[in-house]
Order: structure tokens, then C-alpha cells, then sequence
């Protein structure tokens, strides 16, 4: 390898130059993973929010554009400019060898000793933005040096076909780069994670400087190539060169508020994912290349190169003009016949990537590939115009600052101000006029009005067409039609509210008759209220339990935090206990509390009450820079397939969080049951068991869970206290009047959940390992369910209540009619079937199952009978099947038989089933042990048919019996007797593992919280 790096190669000139655009290819692939990856990485540390974004983005340019200015100014004077760009790869590849580890320590320090020694929140967001800027500065230089030094020393060693060479580099380094952006976020990320991914760049960047060392070896040790021309007087005072400046920093800073406002529109139709921004991105870049790729063998030959690039420049106005126009159908149009026409799998899920990347194709890429093609042009023709290599830095860096007015323009001031469309034509109307200048510019040259005065006819027809022509419906942008596959919201809704922010476009509407209302971030719903009190929403159940269950733990809750507005109601409900004092909350997007006001009085004191404080920030920035421990923290964020919000499901984060509660603290954690799956959902109980000394779990509705941890072990919680004044009011609203309808909503302690976690045994979601930010979109994507969880919520088995936990409603309660838990309407049904079944009138025949166990019933000598006691037994284990996870102790007799089945004398199995059901629900655990045992043993010797579902319940209770007692080896015993009797489903084997993982926990010596 020595021998290699030192001595001298004479390789054939077309080798040499072949190889350095390879080099460059993989150069731009290894820059834009940095992009992406970097992104990540400063999201964690800076946030999410717009201000953070642009401020990334403008560190990174900015970098990009002093290396760029810093080798215009240095390296003509620089000999062997192939080798200055190969030491520059090899010090960038180092550096990303050494990021990750130098990252994870700044963070640690930054967030858990120095911010809370800073005094003031001012101090404390300078301090995370200077060490932000730190970690990336030095090698956004270094990447923005890479392209001069290269093209410089390739027209060095050519030294003619300028124009050729920048277009072939330009297109090679663009290419690499929307590759690069398609690989790290599909392949490479998910294989290796953030650490590996910055890494695998950085062995690129090493790979790359060793080539282009090897390469350079032979470099001619000349000076810069001298002038094509004698300066003409104009050259001389520097106007070209200004103008051609100007017009190239004012064009790039249209192309990324371009860039920007498609991400964001198109998000609104693809979904705000990781995968749809780097498909995009992808895209984009991908236009940029083909741009490079034209221009090469053209940059030399224009005649007028300043008119070419005029009419370039209006071709890139025209091209977004035309872009919004089929965006504004087209893409949801496109969208819902991708969601109507793929199956739910991972191979459709892959197609709709490709439909999506397609759609964003034809939508950015005309007006990316101008973008391409200006910048090798105008770089050429100061070339051709008799102005030094140094031009070549010159024009990147004042391409990479306009990036920057173009980022901070969009996201702070166009698209908030004017909204995305509004924004577009303003960048569209920009890059016409540099057009215009710019040939204006050519006809003082070459004398002619004709190409001005058709350009500025096109431009200004162009212009004026979109402003009349192009609408963007609010209708269809807040459809979610990538949820939905309906690419526009029905007649039958009424839109009351749409703006665009800073991160997000957010809407609010209601249904005709104003009895609902919706509020939408990104097209996605976030919440739904009922405006008049009867109906309330399925998602009002989530939200005001998430707010209530903390006062049933503690007391003593003064301060108070909630992660996301949503419509409010959350904080809303917290503010109705007198005794806190002050709530923060937390919203990224301000645009979308401005939305929740049209929720009125349903949200009235989270708007209204001076004890609560609405903060538009991220999360973590809030959270890390301030020294106060919170008694609550409400973690209700978006869903986290949304890119940025998989981060507030992490273990960094939930460590993080723990850290800011007060000693008797509580942190409450939303989870969604739908559009996941089970190993997602373990992989955030991994993430945050850890953490927390104990933990209570409860179902809000059907799909929706809540998780209640604590520092310490978490007392029982007093339910009762809840109903109290106007915390029970809200309770009422969404149709929980009594403790026993929550605690039927119960869903697992600490022991409990654990046994979960360890039977999903997935590895816990990480910010350097954020699968939920990769897979979510997917699950998403395939309407997946986390099936076997939802079902333990909504047909509870006997074995968790013998665990102590949850319960059933007593008789004198009746259950709401609400069917957004689905328990509770079962509880209904299960009552009126025993009812039926008892009183012997079939008057309404819901129940098939029931109706034929009452028919057979009344047959004792066809019980008599072999065939007869069979087909009793399916019928009885069917009918049981619906009653028994629904019904207290209250109806052990009746489902034993009091009153309904009164033949003399039973056989033995028709008992034991009879026996079996009595006791699974009531309150005799000596007794359900024998029955179970009994009806194991039946099982055993073949009296009872196969797959009953009184046999999977006596196989899971009668372990969960000598659970409950903490028997370890009774429950040993009983497994290891009957195992392989009962016919798994697949409920049933899930359950008998997490029953497993619940008795390994006793011999644990701290199980206890």
C-alpha cells in the first residue's frame, strides 16, 4: 500500500479522467448520506422544528460555501489540486469514523450536566446550537472544497473543454448523490444504523482519497490555465462576473424554495415519512444530475452561452409553474389509485414506493434538471470570458449561500406567510426574472430584441396562467389520502380552517351538521371532538384518560408537562383539577393550536386558563434546557411513522425523560395498537421498561393504550376520585361514569407487561436505531394491527383477572352504549345473551351460538346420548366463548346452568364444562384449579372433542392460578403434565409464553417494583 501511495503513476490521461468521475460519483453518494444522516443526528440534538431545520441546512451550506470560497481564494497559487481533493476525502473519511462516538458524548454532556448549569434558556439553545455547528462545520468545509479543487484540477490536466468537464462532474457527483440518498435510507440504515452508516461514508470518503491519490499521482505540476481571452473592459469592472454571482445565488435559493415546497406538498399526498423525503430528495437530485449530463457536451458550443442560460433559467420558472399544475390533481389522483390498486404487503408497500418516486419524478425533476444544467453553464462561460479557475469556488459558494436565503425564505417567511403555493409562484417569478436578465444581458452583446421579447412573453403568459388557473383544494390536501386511498375530503365535510406552517400544513373541518370536527397535520387526522355532548369521538377517550388516570396515582400534581397540543383536550383536561398549577405545553407547529381554537369551549382552559403555558418548540430542546422537574409528563405526540416523531418512542428518550421527572413523578405514554405491528410495539416496551421502576397499562379505546410509569413503585390507583367535579364532567363527556368502567380498561401491570415485552423479545427502538421511523411507514402502509395485544383488550382471558388485573362491570352497572372500547358493548351483549338463554325467549336472534345451546338444551335424552353430550359441548364452549371473558361472579350460576338447564341427571363432562364456566368467572381460584385440572384430565383421555375454547381457557388458567400464588413449582407441575393437550391457536400459544416469561420473573430475586 505504501509502495502504491508514493510512487509516481503515469496513467493515460482518458484513465485518469474516467476514474476521477467514478471518484466523484462516490464522493456525492458518501456528501449526501452525510446530509441525511447528519440531519438525524442534529435533530436529536437542535429538534424538529422549522427554525432548527433551516438552521441545519444553513450550516451545512454555509460550510459548503466557505470551503468553496476558501479554495477559490488558495488553491490557484496550489500545485497538485487532485491531491489537495484527495487529502480532503481522507480527512472527512476519518472524521466519520470518529462522529458517532463523538457525537453520543456531546449529547450526554450537553443534556444531562451543562444545560443545567446555564443560567437562562437563551444561554442554554446557544450552547446546543454552537456544539450542533461544531460537529458538522469542519467537514461541510471540507466537502465544499471537494468540487473546486477537483474541477480545477481536471481542466488543469485537460486544460480545454471546460464546459465538458464541469457538466461530467457536475452530473457524476449529482448522480452519486441520488443514489446516495435512495441507499442510505433503504439499505444501509437499516442493516447498520446511524453509527454504521456515517462510518460506512466515512470508508468511502477513505476509499475515494486513496483513488484520487493513486490518480493524481501523475498530475502535471503546472500553474493554472491561462485565460482564453484578453479581458475584455465589462470583464475587467467585474459586471459579468456579478451578474452571473447574483443570478446564480438568487436561482439556487428559488431551486430550494422549490426543493421545500414540493417536500412539502408532496408530503400532504405521499405521507410525511422518511421514505417519502428521500424519495424525493432523490428525485430532485436526480434532475440536477440529468441537468450536468446535457450540458456537458453543450456548455462549449453555445454561441451566446449567456442566452442559453437565460432561457435555461426561464425553462426552470416555466417547469415549477407546470409542476404545480399537475401536482394540484394529479398527485392525489395518483396516490389513491396506488392505495386502491396494491395489495397490503411488503411487496405493495414496495410499489407504492416506486409509485410515489414516479410520481415525484415527473412532478421535480423538469425543473431540477435546469437547475443541473445552469451551473456548469454560467461556471463555463466565466471561463470562456477570460476569468481564472478561482471562478469555479466563486460561483459554488454563492450558489451554496443563495441554498441558504432559500431556506430560511421558505421555511420562515414564503410558505407561513404566503402558503406552499403562493411560495412556489414567488420562486417561479424569480427565477423568470433572472432569465430575463440574463438575456437582457446577452442583447446588449449581441444586439436583438426578438429572443427578450419572446421570453418575456412566454414568462409572463406562464406566469399569469398558473396564478389564474392553478388552486390548490383544501379539500384534497387535507384528504390523507395515503391513509385513505380518497384523494379528496367527501361534500359531506365542511373545511373551517387551513393553513400552512412552518413544518406542517394543518387543517380543521367538520361534518355537515357540526356535530364533529377534525384537525389534520400533514393530511393526517390528529384528533376528532364532538361539539355536542352524546357522541363523543373514538379518539375523545384517549385523550381525557390521558389526562385523568395520573390523578388517580397522585395527588399532588402541581406541574405539568404534555408532548403535542393535538386539539388540546388532553391539557384541556388536566387543567380541570384545581390544585395544578401550571401545564407546559409542547407543540412543534403553532399552526396547529391556531387550528385547535375551533374546538372551543371543548378545549376552552388549555386555551384560555392562565395556568397553562402553550410552548412552540421541539420536545427535547424544551425538556433539555430547562431545570424543572415535572410531577407529569403527557407523551401524546403524532403517530411515529411520521419522520421525526419515532424519536419521542426511544430508549435514549425515555431515559431522557425520566431524568426530568420529580422524585414521585409520573410519565404517561401514548401507544397506538393500529397501523403497527406487534414488533414495533415491542420494540417501544423495550425501549421504555427500562427506564421506569413500575408501570400500569390501561386501554383508552379499542386500539389506543396508555401506559403509566413511575420512578417508584406506583400505588393502587383511586379511581373514584376522578368523577370528582370538573374532571368528572370531562370523564362524562366521553361516557365513563363509574371507576369499574375504567378498570374494566385495565390492561396489565408492571409483571404483566414485562412478560409481554420478553415474549416479543425485540430489540428496543433507538434514536441510532430508529426502526419505527423505517418500519412504521410500512405497517402503516398495510393497515397491520397489533392483533394478538387488541384481542387481550377486547376478549380478556380469565387468566389476567386471575392475575389481578382488570376486571368485569358488576351486575348494577350498565354498560354505556359508546362502542369505542369494544369490551363494553361485548359486556351488553354477553348479558342480554345469558338473559336469553335463561329466560328461554329467543325474541331477537343475534346470537346463533346462543340460540342453538338453548334449543339443545331443553333435550335431556338427547344429552343422554354420546353425539349429543358432543355436539352440546361445541355449542356450550361456543356460546361460553362470548360470556365468559365479559361476566363478573355475579353470573356463575346462571352460567352453571341455574335456571335454564334442569335435566336430572348431567353427565360428567356436561358438569365439568358447566363447573369450568362457573368458576372462570368468579372468585374461587382453589376451586378453578381442581375444575381445570379435571377438565385437563377429561381432555387427557379423550372424552372431549378438540379445540374447545373452555380447554384453551382451563390449560392458561390453571397456570395462571399458581401464578397468582407465586407457586413457581405448582405451576411447573401443572404445565409439564398437560402440555401439548390443548390445540394452539395462536392467541393461545402467545398467551401460554407470556404466562411462561410471567414465571421465569419469580425467580428473579427483584421482580418486585
Amino acid at each position: 500500500m505504501a509502495k502504491l501511495l508514493t510512487r509516481r503513476h503515469d496513467l493515460p490521461p482518458t484513465l485518469v479522467r474516467t476514474g476521477l468521475l467514478l471518484v466523484f460519483f462516490a464522493s456525492g453518494l458518501a456528501g449526501l448520506i452525510y446530509q441525511s444522516i447528519w440531519a438525524q443526528y442534529l435533530g436529536l440534538l437542535l429538534g424538529h422544528t422549522a427554525y432548527a431545520q433551516a438552521l441545519v441546512i444553513a450550516v451545512f451550506m454555509g460550510g459548503m460555501g466557505a470551503g468553496a470560497a476558501l479554495a477559490a481564494r488558495r488553491s490557484q497559487g496550489w500545485r497538485g489540486l487532485i491531491r489537495a481533493y484527495a487529502l480532503v476525502e481522507i480527512v472527512l473519511g476519518i472524521a466519520a469514523l470518529l462522529f458517532h462516538g463523538l457525537f453520543v458524548r456531546v449529547h450526554a454532556m450537553l443534556t444531562d450536566q451543562w444545560l443545567g448549569l446555564l443560567p437562562g434558556e437563551v444561554l442554554a439553545e446557544a450552547a446546543r446550537w454552537l456544539l450542533g455547528a461544531g460537529l458538522i462545520l469542519p467537514q461541510s468545509i471540507l466537502l465544499g472544497m471537494s468540487f473546486p479543487l477537483l474541477a480545477a484540477g481536471l481542466i488543469r490536466l485537460q486544460g480545454s473543454e471546460r464546459g465538458q468537464t464541469l457538466g461530467s462532474l457536475y452530473f457524476s457527483n449529482s448522480l452519486g448523490a441520488a443514489i446516495g440518498a435512495l441507499l442510505a435510507i433503504f439499505l444501509v440504515l437499516p442493516w447498520i444504523g446511524l453509527p454504521g452508516t456515517v462510518q460506512f461514508a466515512g470508508l468511502l470518503n477513505l476509499l475515494v482519497g486513496i483513488a484520487a491519490w493513486v490518480l493524481g499521482s501523475g498530475e502535471r505540476q503546472r500553474p493554472p490555465a491561462p485565460h482564453a481571452q484578453p479581458l475584455n473592459e465589462t470583464a475587467e469592472r467585474g459586471g459579468l462576473l456579478r451578474l452571473v454571482l447574483l443570478a446564480t445565488a438568487l436561482s439556487s435559493a428559488a431551486s430550494f424554495v422549490y426543493e421545500l415546497g414540493w417536500i412539502r406538498m408532496l408530503s400532504l399526498a405521499f405521507g410525511t415519512t422518511l421514505h417519502a423525503f428521500e424519495l424525493m430528495l432523490a428525485a430532485f437530485i436526480g434532475g440536477i444530475a440529468l441537468g450536468g449530463l446535457w450540458v456537458r457536451r453543450r456548455a462549449d458550443q453555445f454561441s451566446d452561452p449567456l442566452r442559453a442560460a437565460g432561457w435555461l433559467q426561464v425553462g426552470m420558472g416555466l417547469a415549477a409553474l407546470i409542476s404545480l399544475a399537475i401536482y394540484a390533481d394529479g398527485a392525489f389522483e395518483w396516490v389513491g389509485l396506488l392505495m386502491q390498486g396494491l395489495s397490503r404487503s411488503p411487496a405493495g408497500y414496495a410499489f407504492f414506493n416506486v409509485g410515489t418516486g414516479l410520481a415525484a419524478i415527473i412532478i421535480m425533476m423538469p425543473a431540477a434538471f435546469f437547475a443541473g444544467a445552469l451551473l456548469p453553464l454560467l461556471t463555463s462561460l466565466l471561463l470562456r470570458r477570460g476569468h481564472g479557475e478561482r471562478v469555479i469556488g466563486q460561483v459554488y459558494a454563492w450558489n451554496t449561500f443563495g441554498a441558504i436565503v432559500g431556506v430560511f425564505a421558505a421555511l420562515q417567511l414564503l410558505i407561513p406567510l404566503l402558503g406552499l403555493r403562493n411560495a412556489m409562484l414567488s420562486a417561479a417569478g424569480v427565477d423568470l426574472l433572472i432569465g430575463l436578465a440574463l438575456i437582457l444581458a446577452s442583447a446588449r452583446e449581441h444586439p436583438g430584441r426578438l429572443a427578450l421579447t419572446a421570453a418575456s412573453s412566454v414568462a409572463l403568459a406562464g406566469l399569469l396562467i398558473a396564478i389564474g388557473q392553478v388552486h390548490f383544494d383544501p379539500y384534497r390536501l387535507a384528504s390523507g389520502v395515503f391513509r385513505t386511498g380518497t384523494d379528496r375530503l367527501g361534500d359531506d365535510l365542511r373545511m373551517v380552517y387551513y393553513r400552512d406552517g412552518k413544518t406542517a400544513s394543518v387543517a380543521t373541518y367538520e361534518s355537515f351538521d357540526g356535530q364533529t370536527r377534525f384537525i389534520t397535520h400533514n393530511g393526517k387526522v390528529d384528533a376528532s371532538l364532538s361539539m355536542r355532548p352524546g357522541a363523543p369521538t373514538p379518539d375523545e377517550p384517549t385523550m381525557v384518560l390521558a389526562g385523568a388516570l395520573p390523578f388517580a396515582y397522585r395527588e399532588n400534581v402541581r406541574e405539568a408537562a404534555v408532548i403535542g397540543f393535538g386539539s388540546g383536550l388532553t391539557t384541556h383536561t388536566l387543567l380541570a383539577d384545581p390544585g395544578l398549577e401550571r401545564v407546559d405545553t409542547i407543540e412543534i407547529e403553532e399552526r396547529m393550536i391556531e387550528g385547535a381554537r375551533h374546538f372551543g369551549h371543548r378545549v376552552e382552559r388549555a386555551l384560555e386558563d392562565p395556568r397553562s403555558h402553550l410552548v412552540i418548540n421541539d420536545a427535547m430542546a424544551v425538556l433539555a434546557a430547562s431545570a424543572r422537574r415535572y410531577d407529569l409528563i403527557v407523551s401524546e405526540p403524532s403517530n411515529p411513522w411520521m419522520a421525526g416523531v419515532g424519536s419521542l418512542f426511544a430508549d435514549e428518550f425515555y431515559r431522557f425523560a425520566a431524568s426530568r421527572l420529580s422524585e414521585q413523578g409520573l410519565f404517561v405514554q401514548w401507544i397506538q395498537l393500529y397501523e403497527i405491528d406487534e414488533a414495533l410495539v415491542g420494540s417501544v416496551l423495550s425501549a421504555l421498561s427500562p427506564h421506569f421502576g413500575d408501570f400500569q397499562a390501561w386501554m383508552a379505546n379499542s386500539s389506543d393504550l396508555l401506559i403509566v410509569a413511575s420512578l417508584n413503585e406506583l400505588p393502587d390507583p383511586e379511581l373514584s376520585r376522578l368523577f370528582r367535579g370538573e374532571l368528572g364532567i370531562e370523564l362524562a363527556l366521553v361516557g365513563l361514569t363509574q371507576p369499574e368502567q375504567i378498570r374494566l380498561r385495565e390492561f396489565g401491570d408492571r409483571r404483566w407487561l414485562q412478560a409481554i415485552t420478553r415474549t416479543l423479545a425485540e430489540p428496543p427502538n433507538s434514536w441510532y436505531y430508529p426502526r419505527l421511523s423505517l418500519e412504521a411507514p410500512r405497517t402503516r402502509f398495510q393497515f397491520s394491527r397489533a392483533e394478538r395485544l387488541i384481542r387481550l383488550a377486547e376478549q380478556p382471558p380469565p387468566a389476567r383477572r386471575i392475575l389481578g388485573i382488570g376486571g368485569t362491570l358488576p351486575a348494577e352497572i350498565r354498560p354505556s352504549r359508546l362502542t369505542h372500547f369494544a369490551a363494553e358493548p361485548a359486556t351488553a351483549s354477553a348479558r342480554s345473551a345469558l338473559k336469553e338463554l335463561r329466560s328461554g325467549a329467543m325474541a331477537v336472534i343475534e346470537q346463533p351460538a346462543i340460540e342453538l345451546l338453548a334449543r339443545r338444551s331443553r333435550d335431556c335424552e338427547w344429552l343422554s346420548s354420546n353425539s349429543g353430550q358432543i355436539a352440546w359441548l361445541d355449542a356450550y364452549s361456543s356460546a361460553a366463548e362470548s360470556l365468559v371473558p365479559y361476566l363478573g361472579a355475579e353470573y356463575a350460576d346462571a352460567l352453571g346452568g341455574q335456571g335454564w338447564l334442569e335435566c336430572p341427571a348431567l353427565p360428567d363432562r356436561i358438569g365439568a364444562a358447566l363447573s369450568l364456566a362457573s368458576l372462570l368467572v368468579g372468585d374461587d381460584p382453589d376451586a378453578l384449579a381442581q375444575a381445570s385440572r379435571r377438565w385437563m384430565q377429561l381432555l387427557e383421555h379423550g372424552a372431549l372433542p378438540e379445540g374447545l375454547y373452555l380447554s384453551e381457557q382451563a390449560w392458561l388458567a390453571g397456570q395462571a392460578v399458581y401464578l397468582a400464588r407465586e407457586d413457581y413449582a405448582g405451576w411447573e407441575d401443572f404445565r409439564l403434565e398437560f402440555i401439548g393437550l390443548v390445540e394452539e391457536t395462536d392467541q393461545v400459544r402467545f398467551l401460554e409464553e407470556v404466562l411462561g416469561e410471567y414465571a421465569n420473573a419469580l425467580l428473579e430475586p427483584a421482580y418486585l417494583p
